[in-house]
């Protein structure tokens, strides 16, 4: 078997990351990716492949900025999206709906605990508004999407803006003069988006136009769960969470600030979790600026999970041929007189909960008998606590996994992002997914392996058949990030970083992806990413299985010749050493960046003085 091998020699200098990709200029070889061999294309980029961005039309750079997920009917969000089963939750419904039509506040704020059906109302009531012709726009902000434009608060105004042109007539030649006369609008502070590409336009219009025929709602959920600036390095997690509450701060400032102006004409509902921040900017507002609805008792919520969970457990017995109400002989064995009302009193009001079991039962790859019997018998101790029935919900699940330990990593790895480094990629379904499964799957087929058990939880396959990763509700990753809330699967970031450093080490002993190999298109791509994210691993202790060729095959990888991965790598690589010895990795590694640095005319330099070195990159 041939390997891809790579001799030290002059690579270009530079540092650009260049953002055209650009397939005029390619060669054809044969590249090794792991065991699998390919005649792959080097696919080059060329900051000369495609124009400027401020010199590309209004509209193609609005759409750059556009999440088209996010809206209410997408694709991605798909049929399953959340909803409101048929009579329940009616009395809040109404509520909002009324508010939309007659209410005297331009905002509406619907919060409540996690889990409390917050996503399926606003599903609901932006299909009532759509159905009726007073949907203006909506942007549904997801972590558990495991985007990037689910969750940057770069792509919630554009897109609004680019449902109200698609919606309101004579409103799209303003919004991309707007464009046009302003080309940095994309890289603004927020507020100033909301003038340049919503209120200004809209007030143009409205000097000819009758604002009281347009649509009424713009609806935006979940700003709770934006998230912090992507590509940025933090110190510590608190660092993280500062600017995660900073962004969602700035969302709702501008939101505000758009509701605030005379010509804003829409009722503006933001749904969102009561966090402390997100409250105490709320309760900042003089009166009369919002009102804000609260999930608590008042709503039933019990009442419309038992109704719900009935209906839904009449359903499955329906689809898979089991007799009359079949779940009432598994509840009595158990001592359980109504099984639809103990799950709605196990859920203490959270329709997370419900819609978990309902998923898992549907699963009838174990049998809906023993799937219910299984969550009857996962019985908190504490009734008290509202989380943790939902919590040994998901712990009961998670033990159905053939490896379970493993899947909660691969949940905690994903969740933070698996790797720092992403460079452009050019559009490909699912490139998340891909970037994620390359490192950490560790044979073909490993992400169906662990998750197959667990689809009542994960999503890996999405509407159009496309591998995909989605937790369906974040109230999971909620539960996995609190030791006392999950017990055996709570993984601290020393783990995390250990765990990340073996997968990291895998990809490069054997040389590429040990799983699936992803799309020829953004293999590159996804490589040069975990290579400028190795050399943060190397010094983590682990057996060197690999010789100066992988150390080759790593730096052949790196997306241009920079100083900081090799910087990285010798000081990570030193992580073990001390003055009078040096372990293997660290001498392997140091040799090679010899035989470079002499390559290049350089002297390598001693450890200590390593910082002022200079390569000749810029």
């Amino acid at each position: 078997m041939q390997r891809f091998t790579w001799k030290p020699g002059k690579t270009p200098a530079g540092s650009q990351t260049f953002t055209a990709y650009d397939i005029s200029n390619h060669d054809s070889s044969s590249h090794h990716h792991g065991d699998n061999h390919q005649n792959n294309t080097h696919h080059h980029y060329a900051p000369s492949s495609s124009p400027p961005m401020s010199s590309r039309l209004p509209q193609d750079r609005l759409e750059g900025f556009v999440s088209k997920g996010a809206a209410h009917n997408s694709l991605e969000r798909g049929i399953d999206a959340p909803k409101c089963h048929p009579k329940t939750r009616e009395a809040v419904q109404e509520n909002i709906l009324s508010h939309i039509a007659r209410g005297e506040e331009k905002v509406l704020w619907l919060t409540g605990p996690a889990g409390a059906g917050k996503t399926a109302i606003m599903g609901s009531i932006a299909d009532e508004c759509h159905a009726t012709g007073s949907l203006a726009g909506s942007f549904f902000i997801s972590e558990s999407a495991m985007k990037v434009d689910r969750c940057s608060k770069r792509y919630l105004i554009p897109t609004l803006a680019f449902h109200l042109l698609e919606l309101i007539p004579g409103l799209r030649a303003l919004i991309l003069t707007s464009i046009k006369n302003n080309p940095s609008v994309f890289d603004k502070q927020l507020e100033h988006q909301v003038e340049i590409l919503i209120l200004g336009p809209i007030r143009e219009l409205c000097e000819t136009a009758d604002a009281s025929e347009w649509p009424k709602a713009v609806l935006v959920d979940g700003v709770d769960e934006c998230a912090s600036d992507k590509g940025q390095e933090y110190r510590t997690e608190r660092d993280r969470w500062k600017s995660k509450e900073g962004n969602q701060r700035e969302v709702l400032a501008a939101l505000i600030r758009a509701a605030a102006d005379p010509s804003f004409p829409f009722r503006l509902i933001i749904a969102s979790r009561p966090e402390q921040h997100i409250e105490k900017y709320f309760s900042s507002l003089p009166a009369g600026v919002i009102k804000k609805i609260f999930l608590d008792a008042k709503f039933s919520p019990e009442a419309d999970v038992e109704l719900y969970g009935k209906s839904m457990l009449n359903t499955i017995g329906m689809d898979y041929g089991l007799q009359g109400k079949w779940y009432c002989p598994v509840g009595e064995a158990l001592g359980i007189e109504n099984v639809p009302r103990h799950l709605a009193q196990q859920s203490s009001g959270q329709f997370v909960y419900i819609a978990t079991v309902i998923r898992y039962i549907q699963d009838t790859s174990g049998g809906a008998h023993k799937r219910l019997e299984d969550i009857l018998n996962w019985r908190p101790r504490n009734p008290s606590n509202p989380f943790e029935a939902l919590d040994l919900l998901y712990s009961g699940i998670l033990q159905t996994s053939p490896n379970p330990v493993l899947a909660a990593k691969w949940i905690h790895a994903i969740n933070s992002g698996v790797g720092k480094t992403v460079y452009f990629a050019p559009p490909t379904a699912n490139f998340e997914y891909w970037r994620s499964m390359c490192l950490l799957e560790s044979f073909p087929g490993e992400t169906k392996h662990l998750f197959n058990p667990l689809m009542s939880l994960v999503r890996i396959v999405d509407e159009k058949g496309e591998p995909d990763f989605h937790l369906y509700h974040k109230s999971l990753s909620d539960s996995l990030k609190d030791p006392k809330r999950c017990g055996a699967f709570y993984i601290t970031k020393d783990d995390l970083h250990g765990f990340l450093a073996h997968r990291h080490i895998q990809v490069l002993k054997n040389k590429g992806p040990q799983g699936q190999l992803p799309p020829e298109a953004i293999l590159g791509v996804i490589l040069r990413g975990i290579c400028s994210d190795l050399p943060d691993y190397i010094g983590h202790p682990h057996t060197k299985e690999y010789d100066a060729s992988h150390v080759g095959w790593w730096f052949s990888h790196l997306p241009v010749p920079t100083r900081q991965p090799i910087h990285t790598a010798f000081q990570n690589a030193h992580r073990n050493c001390n003055s009078f010895s040096h372990t293997p990795t660290c001498e392997l590694w140091t040799g090679y960046l010899k035989r470079y640095a002499r390559d290049m005319g350089r002297d390598l330099p001693r450890r200590e003085r390593f910082s002022s070195f200079r390569l000749g990159w810029q």
